[in-house]
């Protein structure tokens, strides 16, 4: 019998031990590493994980094989989407940095990550493990200095969950694995996972509606990498298709050429920048207006936003004033901190927005209230509540990023430091609070309207035109019946805007101005018409030359194929000041319209915008299509606005280069700055 109270005997070790030492029992070795694995994909609970750690990878593949060549380089990053929902499948493939054998041999071990932390997405070295042990069937396959590795990985997932024991472990199959999206791929990876077997999420792809290349992308754009969070700067140049083929076999596309966030004030129609409404009431204050009188530019919105640095929220350079202590105030600089802050007037944006625009399956909503934390350029988890103590309404209305630089989540990318986590509210809160000051000045009431009515129709209409160009399509050409005769049929200066058309048109199709087609015109009751920028090659014919002089730089078309930009708004003005004061009354929107073509600039753009002028020969090479002469951008954010064909402008250019060069200089030199 054991004495309790008795003392053990003091036994010493005859030798120290590595308690991280791999020497151990094979059978003890395999139950840790699945109880590792088994770890790692605890952490991962949400639908769209599968997504995100496919695009994430890729996204930090493309970088760093951009980085490795320099800015010098032409290379041209690629990454395609593929969701198969009748398969179901979902296949990325990137022309980024590949891996050697080395690395592909081991890409998929736990915590093993060949990533530099502080210039990648991730580098815990879990998202290849949750992608192998998650799923029941990882395809991979890669190719880098002319080496190419493939294999495939078999019922990882059964082989975590198998309690019997009776699953022997997976391993790679070193077999062809991939589609022809990866036969062009000189260097780069291509990765599968296909949804098979129990206790994978999600078990098919038809769970929220989402059916065409559209919805997809916009779903991912919200959830994923691919809704790049760049407050404050652009996003990379990165070329990025989705590539849909539904349950029934049918198949649709779309592209974008950077990653960048669903950002609320982009989809959501008529809405207005806090920044320039501040900055305009400053101005009228200088000029002893009445500040009590909200232009109508800035009155009647679907909602308002804006976004701020770190930086300025601790200067007082916004309006957000948040009640921080000393320990509060160094861990936003510590962070690296950025936020973005929207409010619109009513919860039925986010339905119309949903059910009818996104048209996704009844209750799914992928934009909604609540407070985004956001690292390294991308969303982490879904929208947690707004802490409100106050306004505890306007938490379901506001939409807020903070977006933390040198801020870790977790393994799952879900969650961050409590402290982290705590002053990202403290600031989503004061800023909500900050803009309820100005809701009832500039939000509009909710009247029962739908919401997006107009926005909506503006849409429908794009679509009708698009689709009566692919039924009803018109092409005239014909050897010798466009002959060149070095002048215009038109003989008179522009004296009303139907002028303005009829010499823009004649200007089309004499080739004096080259690459635009015009899709419609005058069917619209707000706007003119609908254009797109479609320059395929021979691209000679659209770079600048001493006889093509509206041209654009050579440059433009390195690598690519031809550039075939979306359908847009263009309006056609005799005055420029007629449109802005459209603007500015809320009768056209600013963000709708892509194109001007107008005979003169006059005066009025001065109040709202800043010019770079393509004329000038020091900007000529930022000129992105044909003919272009002017881009206009917002005078508080400096972020583009809209495009411009000043067509006096243009026609002095051509008259004399010299002298409306020295006159562009002198009118819109110092009117924006490039930052170079």
């Amino acid at each position: 019998m054991i004495n309790q109270n008795e003392k053990a005997p003091n036994v010493e070790l005859a030798e120290s031990w590595d308690p991280l030492s791999t020497e151990s029992d094979p059978g003890l070795m395999v139950a840790a590493q699945r109880r590792e694995i088994l770890n790692i994909l605890k952490s991962y609970t949400g639908y769209y994980d599968l997504f995100s750690e496919l695009i994430q990878n890729a996204l930090d593949a493309v970088d760093r094989r951009r980085r490795e060549l320099g800015e010098k380089s032409t290379y041209h990053p690629e990454i395609r989407i593929t969701i198969n929902m009748k398969q179901p499948s979902v296949t990325v493939v990137d022309n980024g940095c590949g891996m050697d054998l080395q690395q592909f041999r081991q890409f998929m071990k736990p915590n093993l990550s060949f990533k530099d932390g502080s210039i990648n997405r991730g580098s815990k070295g879990v998202g290849a493990t949750f992608l192998a042990y998650g799923f029941n069937y990882l395809a991979a396959a890669t190719t880098r200095n002319s080496a190419t590795y493939s294999g495939v990985l078999e019922n990882g997932r059964a082989w975590v969950d198998d309690k019997t024991q009776t699953i022997p472990r997976p391993k790679v199959a070193p077999v062809k694995a991939w589609d022809s999206s990866f036969d062009d791929i000189d260097c780069g990876s291509f990765m599968q996972v296909r949804l098979t077997g129990p206790n994978i999420r999600p078990k098919d792809l038809n769970w929220m509606g989402a059916v065409t290349a559209s919805q997809w992308l916009t779903v991912l754009r919200a959830t994923t990498p691919l809704g790049g969070i760049y407050l404050g700067s652009t996003p990379p140049k990165i070329k990025i298709q989705v590539h849909v083929i539904d349950s029934a076999g049918n198949s649709s596309t779309e592209t974008m050429d950077r990653p960048e966030y669903v950002y609320p004030h982009r989809v959501l129609g008529k809405t207005a920048d806090l920044r320039e409404y501040l900055e305009d009431r400053k101005k009228r204050v200088a000029k002893n207006l009445d500040v009590s009188k909200v232009p109508a530019k800035f009155s009647q919105q679907n909602g308002i936003w804006g976004e701020w640095s770190g930086d300025e929220i601790l200067n007082d350079k916004s309006p957000l004033n948040p009640r921080l202590d000393d320990e509060e105030k160094a861990l936003v600089k510590e962070l690296g901190l950025r936020l973005y802050c929207f409010v619109g007037f009513s919860t039925e944006l986010w339905d119309a927005f949903n059910d009818e625009q996104l048209k996704l399956r009844k209750g799914i909503r992928l934009l909604r209230g609540g407070l985004q934390l956001a690292t390294r350029n991308m969303p982490q988890g879904t929208p947690i509540p707004i802490p409100m103590t106050n306004n505890i309404g306007f938490q379901n209305i506001a939409h807020v990023i903070v977006h933390m630089d040198n801020a870790e989540p977790d393994l799952g990318r879900k969650g961050f430091q409590p402290e982290h986590t705590q002053l990202a509210g403290t600031l989503a809160r004061s800023a909500v609070t900050a803009f309820r000051k100005f809701f009832d000045q500039m939000v509009r009431k909710s009247t029962g309207v739908p919401a997006l009515q107009a926005q909506m129709k503006l849409e429908q209409w794009i679509d009708e035109q698009k689709e009566h160009e692919k039924k009803f399509p018109l092409t005239i050409k014909g050897k010798g019946l466009f002959e060149p005769t070095e002048e215009l049929p038109i003989r008179s200066l522009p004296k009303v805007e139907q002028d303005v058309v009829a010499l823009f048109n004649q200007m089309l199709s004499s080739g004096l101005v080259r690459g635009i087609q015009l899709l419609a015109s005058s069917q619209y009751e707000q706007y003119d018409g609908l254009f797109r920028v479609y320059m395929q090659s021979p691209f000679g014919r659209y770079i600048r030359s001493d006889t093509n002089p509206l041209g654009v730089d050579a440059e433009l078309f390195a690598g690519a194929e031809g550039i075939k930009a979306a359908v847009a708004i263009l309006e056609y003005k005799h005055c420029l000041d007629a449109l802005v004061e459209e603007f500015q009354t809320g009768v056209k929107a600013v963000n709708d319209v892509k194109l001007a073509v107008v005979w003169e600039m006059g005066e009025k753009w001065r109040e709202d915008f800043r010019v770079l002028s393509y004329l000038d020969e020091d900007n000529v090479h930022h000129r992105p299509y044909h003919g272009l002469t002017h881009q206009f951008l917002h005078s508080t954010s400096g972020q583009p606005a809209f495009a411009a064909i000043v067509l006096r402008d243009l026609v002095s250019y051509l008259d004399d280069p010299k002298a409306e060069d020295a006159r562009q200089k002198k009118m819109y030199g110092d009117a924006v700055d490039l930052g170079e």
